[in-house]
């Protein structure tokens, strides 16, 4: 099945390669330095593909998104350490406390049992703990997350970007690469019980990449969208570029995480965060439109 899944993801890269001949490459490199994969423009089915009223997800729809183009992997310790000494750098004024939990925090009485990101503060700079770059942050907040994304001269993916993206151009399926229940290389149903070590994520890009050639969109982390959660949005959202509400209480993450089943690792599955909380399973990654690459 892997070896039919790989062959399969390939085909869909192509594919998506062949959307992007009109004049858009199938990827470019952001301003922080990291591969970004084209999601092409085009009508998708959002939504539960085995919805039921009143009982499972939410109602399929058709959903319109202009091209734009996708992190190919989560955001990493390292890219975020290179961020957060920017911000010590030009004398950010905000508290980086508030953005993220590093492993330096844990000093302090009053984080001592928090969960911390990988990422420690050591001679006045911010660095990955050891062997742990490549490995997605966490521990950060919604508004960290957002200014990260306009420091690389992107943004947050909206909600309906982000599962087209996962979807990878398949149609009614309830994983990234289709039906089947996730298997060994998807991260999920870990425990993490001391924080004293590090958090049971895996480096960015552990399994196959979908039909757009974006790595772990199901499992590993929770990803933040720019989207406020309202339960009942996509009852009267508009069919193109929908945005989500203009205002609300908690942020939207999708994704399913190293702890959760494999429910909440469905493309569809809706959570919710806080932005202001840092949560040991919440990570991002950043989207750009692709009209500002022509």
């Amino acid at each position: 099945m892997i070896k039919q899944f790989f062959l399969f993801a390939l085909a869909m890269v192509f594919s998506a390669s062949l959307a992007g001949a009109a004049g858009l490459p199938n990827s470019i490199t952001g301003r922080d330095g990291e591969e970004m994969m084209l999601i092409p423009a085009g009508i998708f089915t959002m939504g539960s593909p085995d919805y039921v009223e009143g009982k499972f997800g939410f109602k399929p729809h058709k959903v319109y998104t202009d091209a734009f183009y996708m992190d190919k992997y989560e955001v990493t310790n390292g890219q975020f350490a290179r961020f957060l000494n920017h911000l010590a750098a030009t004398g950010h004024k905000k508290d980086i406390w508030d953005f993220v939990v590093t492993r330096s925090d844990l000093q302090t009485a009053d984080r001592k049992d928090w969960w911390p990101t990988e990422i420690i503060l050591e001679g006045g700079n911010y660095k990955p703990f050891p062997s742990f770059e490549r490995y997605p942050v966490i521990s950060v907040s919604w508004f960290a997350a957002y200014d990260y994304c306009k420091w690389a001269g992107e943004r947050l993916p909206t909600e309906a970007e982000w599962e087209k993206a996962a979807r990878g151009g398949l149609e009614g399926k309830i994983y990234p690469w289709g039906n089947e229940i996730p298997t060994g290389g998807v991260i999920f149903s870990r425990s993490w019980t001391d924080n004293s070590v590090p958090a049971p994520v895996e480096q960015v890009g552990n399994y196959f990449p979908n039909g757009y050639g974006l790595y772990d969109m199901a499992g590993n982390v929770w990803e933040f969208c720019s989207d406020w959660y309202d339960e009942n949005y996509y009852e009267h959202s508009p069919q193109n570029n929908p945005k989500g509400p203009e205002k609300g209480q908690l942020k939207v993450a999708r994704g399913g995480s190293w702890y959760n089943s494999a429910l909440f690792l469905r493309v569809d599955y809706r959570n919710t965060a806080d932005p202001y909380a840092t949560d040991d399973a919440v990570g991002f990654r950043c989207a750009k439109d692709a009209g500002e690459n022509k």
